[in-house]
Protein backbone atom coordinates (compact mmCIF):
# COMPACT_ATOMS: atom_id res chain seq x y z
CA UNK A 1 0.00 0.00 0.00
CA UNK A 2 1.32 3.63 -0.61
CA UNK A 3 1.27 6.26 1.36
CA UNK A 4 1.14 9.70 1.17
CA UNK A 5 2.49 12.50 3.35
CA UNK A 6 0.23 15.18 5.46
CA UNK A 7 2.83 17.10 6.88
CA UNK A 8 2.70 17.37 10.91
CA UNK A 9 -0.98 16.76 11.61
CA UNK A 10 -2.24 15.11 14.73
CA UNK A 11 -4.41 12.40 13.20
CA UNK A 12 -5.02 10.50 16.56
CA UNK A 13 -9.21 10.08 16.39
CA UNK A 14 -11.23 10.25 16.58
CA UNK A 15 -11.30 12.72 19.12
CA UNK A 16 -14.01 12.87 22.09
CA UNK A 17 -15.06 16.84 22.74
CA UNK A 18 -15.60 18.02 25.94
CA UNK A 19 -16.30 21.21 27.32
CA UNK A 20 -13.18 21.95 30.00
CA UNK A 21 -14.45 24.29 32.85
CA UNK A 22 -13.42 27.06 34.82
CA UNK A 23 -14.20 29.80 37.35
CA UNK A 24 -13.17 32.75 35.69
CA UNK A 25 -13.62 36.46 37.45
CA UNK A 26 -16.37 34.37 39.91
CA UNK A 27 -18.54 32.56 36.97
CA UNK A 28 -17.96 29.17 35.28
CA UNK A 29 -16.94 29.57 31.89
CA UNK A 30 -16.49 26.78 29.66
CA UNK A 31 -14.23 26.26 26.42
CA UNK A 32 -15.47 23.39 23.98
CA UNK A 33 -11.78 21.52 23.41
CA UNK A 34 -10.77 18.33 20.92
CA UNK A 35 -7.53 18.44 22.65
CA UNK A 36 -7.86 15.70 26.09
CA UNK A 37 -6.87 12.77 26.80
CA UNK A 38 -5.97 10.45 29.33
CA UNK A 39 -2.58 10.14 30.58
CA UNK A 40 -3.34 7.28 32.77
CA UNK A 41 -5.69 4.87 34.95
CA UNK A 42 -3.41 4.76 38.25
CA UNK A 43 -3.47 7.58 39.37
CA UNK A 44 -6.18 8.82 37.26
CA UNK A 45 -4.83 11.59 35.15
CA UNK A 46 -5.81 13.61 32.34
CA UNK A 47 -4.52 16.65 30.37
CA UNK A 48 -6.02 19.22 28.26
CA UNK A 49 -4.77 21.89 25.82
CA UNK A 50 -5.66 25.18 25.75
CA UNK A 51 -5.02 28.72 23.86
CA UNK A 52 -3.03 30.87 26.33
CA UNK A 53 -4.92 33.75 25.62
CA UNK A 54 -7.99 31.88 26.25
CA UNK A 55 -10.58 33.19 28.90
CA UNK A 56 -10.96 29.68 30.50
CA UNK A 57 -7.10 29.55 30.47
CA UNK A 58 -7.25 32.36 33.00
CA UNK A 59 -9.79 30.64 35.12
CA UNK A 60 -7.20 27.59 35.48
CA UNK A 61 -4.42 29.47 35.82
CA UNK A 62 -6.09 30.98 38.68
CA UNK A 63 -7.74 28.50 40.45
CA UNK A 64 -5.34 25.33 39.45
CA UNK A 65 -8.68 23.58 38.59
CA UNK A 66 -10.38 22.13 35.85
CA UNK A 67 -13.83 20.53 35.38
CA UNK A 68 -14.34 18.34 32.52
CA UNK A 69 -17.94 17.42 30.52
CA UNK A 70 -18.07 15.18 28.05
CA UNK A 71 -21.28 16.19 26.42
CA UNK A 72 -24.23 14.04 24.11
CA UNK A 73 -24.60 15.07 20.58
CA UNK A 74 -28.26 16.17 21.03
CA UNK A 75 -26.12 18.99 22.35
CA UNK A 76 -24.02 19.29 19.21
CA UNK A 77 -25.36 22.94 18.18
CA UNK A 78 -24.45 24.80 21.45
CA UNK A 79 -21.15 22.74 22.21
CA UNK A 80 -20.00 23.82 18.44
CA UNK A 81 -21.18 28.01 19.97
CA UNK A 82 -19.57 27.62 23.11
CA UNK A 83 -16.02 26.67 21.25
CA UNK A 84 -17.03 29.55 18.72
CA UNK A 85 -17.24 32.43 20.96
CA UNK A 86 -15.64 33.81 23.99
CA UNK A 87 -16.72 33.98 27.91
CA UNK A 88 -15.09 37.60 27.38
CA UNK A 89 -18.06 38.79 24.98
CA UNK A 90 -20.40 36.00 26.33
CA UNK A 91 -21.85 34.82 30.15
CA UNK A 92 -20.90 31.40 29.09
CA UNK A 93 -22.86 30.46 32.78
CA UNK A 94 -25.99 31.37 31.10
CA UNK A 95 -26.10 28.79 28.12
CA UNK A 96 -24.86 25.82 30.83
CA UNK A 97 -26.19 24.76 33.85
CA UNK A 98 -23.34 24.26 36.17
CA UNK A 99 -22.54 22.23 39.16
CA UNK A 100 -19.66 21.84 41.29
CA UNK A 101 -17.94 19.05 43.45
CA UNK A 102 -15.48 18.73 46.07
CA UNK A 103 -12.87 21.33 44.60
CA UNK A 104 -15.89 24.04 44.55
CA UNK A 105 -14.03 25.38 41.68
CA UNK A 106 -13.91 23.22 38.71
CA UNK A 107 -17.46 24.11 36.80
CA UNK A 108 -18.98 21.15 35.46
CA UNK A 109 -22.23 20.69 32.91
CA UNK A 110 -25.51 19.36 34.81
CA UNK A 111 -26.23 17.78 30.75
CA UNK A 112 -23.31 15.87 30.42
CA UNK A 113 -23.49 12.51 31.30
CA UNK A 114 -20.00 11.90 32.51
CA UNK A 115 -18.01 14.97 34.04
CA UNK A 116 -14.78 15.03 36.31
CA UNK A 117 -13.40 17.45 38.56
CA UNK A 118 -9.50 17.58 38.61
CA UNK A 119 -6.95 19.64 39.80
CA UNK A 120 -4.25 20.57 38.03
CA UNK A 121 -0.59 18.65 39.11
CA UNK A 122 2.05 19.99 35.90
CA UNK A 123 1.53 23.22 33.50
CA UNK A 124 3.32 23.07 30.25
CA UNK A 125 3.59 25.52 27.90
CA UNK A 126 4.67 24.95 23.48
CA UNK A 127 4.26 27.98 21.54
CA UNK A 128 0.79 29.10 22.46
CA UNK A 129 -1.00 25.97 23.82
CA UNK A 130 -0.87 25.75 27.54
CA UNK A 131 -1.24 22.23 28.20
CA UNK A 132 -2.59 21.20 31.91
CA UNK A 133 -2.48 17.89 33.78
CA UNK A 134 -5.09 17.28 36.27
CA UNK A 135 -5.46 14.57 38.50
CA UNK A 136 -8.82 13.34 38.71
CA UNK A 137 -10.27 14.52 42.11
CA UNK A 138 -13.55 12.87 41.07
CA UNK A 139 -15.62 11.45 38.67
CA UNK A 140 -19.62 12.19 38.33
CA UNK A 141 -22.06 9.79 35.90
CA UNK A 142 -25.59 9.80 35.84
CA UNK A 143 -27.06 6.75 37.47
CA UNK A 144 -28.77 5.50 34.20
CA UNK A 145 -25.29 5.28 32.54
CA UNK A 146 -23.41 3.25 35.32
CA UNK A 147 -23.63 -0.36 34.23
CA UNK A 148 -25.08 -3.53 36.22
CA UNK A 149 -22.17 -4.28 38.44
CA UNK A 150 -22.11 -0.41 39.54
CA UNK A 151 -18.53 -0.33 38.55
CA UNK A 152 -18.16 0.64 35.01
CA UNK A 153 -19.68 3.21 32.51
CA UNK A 154 -22.66 2.20 29.42
CA UNK A 155 -21.26 1.64 25.91
CA UNK A 156 -20.01 4.54 24.17
CA UNK A 157 -23.46 4.04 21.75
CA UNK A 158 -25.44 5.02 24.84
CA UNK A 159 -23.60 7.74 26.11
CA UNK A 160 -23.54 9.47 22.47
CA UNK A 161 -20.12 11.46 23.16
CA UNK A 162 -19.70 14.19 20.12
CA UNK A 163 -16.77 12.95 18.01
CA UNK A 164 -14.07 14.97 16.24
CA UNK A 165 -11.88 14.29 13.57
CA UNK A 166 -9.40 16.37 11.69
CA UNK A 167 -11.62 16.46 8.74
CA UNK A 168 -13.71 19.25 10.22
CA UNK A 169 -16.61 16.52 10.30
CA UNK A 170 -18.33 15.39 14.15
CA UNK A 171 -19.58 12.07 14.31
CA UNK A 172 -21.33 9.73 16.59
CA UNK A 173 -19.99 6.01 18.31
CA UNK A 174 -20.63 3.09 16.32
CA UNK A 175 -20.56 -0.65 17.99
CA UNK A 176 -19.01 -2.30 20.08
CA UNK A 177 -16.72 -4.80 18.29
CA UNK A 178 -14.90 -6.73 21.17
CA UNK A 179 -14.06 -6.40 24.97
CA UNK A 180 -10.64 -5.04 26.26
CA UNK A 181 -7.98 -7.81 27.29
CA UNK A 182 -10.36 -10.84 26.05
CA UNK A 183 -9.98 -10.01 22.38
CA UNK A 184 -5.87 -10.61 23.34
CA UNK A 185 -6.88 -13.40 25.43
CA UNK A 186 -8.65 -15.23 22.84
CA UNK A 187 -5.73 -14.63 19.78
CA UNK A 188 -3.27 -15.98 22.55
CA UNK A 189 -5.37 -18.87 22.76
CA UNK A 190 -5.90 -19.40 19.18
CA UNK A 191 -2.04 -19.01 18.10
Amino acid sequence: MVKRTLGAVPYVYPVPIVLVGALVDGRPNYATVGDCAIMGLNPAVVAVSLGAGHHTTKGVLEHRAFGISIPQAKDLALIDYLGQVSGREIDKSKLVSTFFGELETAPMAESAPVAMECRVVHEARVQHRCIFIGAVVQTYVEEQFIDKDGRTVAPLRELDPILYDLGNRYSRAGETIGQGYKEGADYAARA
